[in-house]
């Protein structure tokens, strides 16, 4: 039968037997091979850490059902009309973490050939990084700084790296996270708080400092932080998603140095990038190359292992990059 890890309540992480809906027209059903945790926004549902009345509130309650968000698995059979795929293939899904699924094949991308199945997992966050990239405009000749070498934070650099810019500055408390962006393409990498780095971090692009700040972090104090590390005329895009909106404050950089601040989510679908073209993007530079995922899988779990698994996410916060739970060892 079935089986889905869940939040029955807050702090609470089980695996239960589930029944799956009947294929509908242009539905395919699907066996999951691997489903990636999406550490930061999972760990904020199950924990509830989140003020009453911000979106996470509005959109989340226990028992949770839906506690993942990417996955790849194998076609297993196609309603009415769906002529894109078969059954065999291989497809990428925003999902939640459970052995089977039913969804439109609309909302799935081919995993193509020659790309590691586990890895193929990471185009979700890659996507919402890629909101980030976008605003941006990431391209030679930037300077960024990227608060965060978490999951968002790490494919955040790989689209930077990817894009050719030139510089790529990361931030965390983490020296194991920062090791893991330096492989992605970091040029260089601070240990700590922003707030003791600002001399240095000035000094990129000649004195002028990082004309794009992309805080991927999710912790409504780095906003006083990107606002003091901007360049002057620069932006400020807020990628992480705090469920304590009401704690981030503005300081007198904002209007001192002009900024501008832009917030990016990952529901945005903008100039015609969605998750298909942005799923196509990412393995093509995958595949060739461009973007290197190697070693950010760091943890893996069979689902019966699902309290270790968050456990870890939330006591090993600093060695957890990637924490991937393989749907074959049921």
């Amino acid at each position: 039968m079935p089986q889905r890890i869940v939040f029955p309540e807050k702090g609470v992480v089980a695996l239960e037997s589930f029944t799956l809906p009947e294929l509908g027209p242009g539905d395919i059903q699907v066996r999951t091979l691997y489903s990636l945790m999406s550490i930061g926004t999972e760990t904020t549902i199950l924990h509830e850490k989140y003020a009453p009345g911000t979106h996470f509130d509005r959109m989340f309650s226990f028992p949770q059902l839906k506690t993942g968000m990417q996955a790849v698995g194998i076609v297993e059979s196609a309603g009415g009309g769906v002529d894109e795929f078969r059954i065999g293939d291989t497809i990428f899904m925003r999902m939640a973490h459970g052995s089977h699924q039913v969804q439109p094949s609309s909302r799935c991308s081919p995993v193509p050939d020659g790309i590691d199945r586990r890895s193929a997992c990471w185009a979700g966050l890659a996507k919402t990084a890629f909101r980030a990239a976008w605003a941006a405009r990431f391209a030679p000749g930037l300077h960024i700084l990227v608060i965060g070498a978490g999951p968002v934070g790490q494919m955040t650099v790989r689209w930077a790296a990817a894009a050719g810019v030139d510089t790529i500055a990361v931030a965390d408390l983490s020296e194991t996270r920062l090791q893991h962006a330096k492989r992605g393409g970091a040029t260089s990498t601070l240990v700590g708080d922003v707030g003791n780095h600002l001399q240095q971090i000035c000094d990129i692009d000649g004195g002028k400092g990082p004309s794009v700040v992309v805080d991927t972090t999710g912790n409504p104090q780095a906003l006083g932080h990107a606002l003091a590390a901007a360049a002057k005329f620069g932006k400020v895009i807020l990628l992480g998603d705090t469920g304590f909106p009401e704690r981030q404050c503005l300081t007198s950089n904002l209007m001192t140095k002009s900024l501008t601040i832009q917030a990016t989510h990952d529901s945005h679908d903008r100039d015609g990038w969605d998750q298909r073209r942005i799923d196509r993007l990412f393995y093509r530079w995958v595949k060739s190359g461009r973007i290197d995922l190697s070693g950010l899988i760091t943890h893996e779990f069979a689902p019966r292992e699902c309290v270790q698994a968050y456990a870890t996410a939330d006591e090993k916060r600093d060695l957890a990059i990637g924490i991937l739970f393989d749907w074959s060892r049921t």
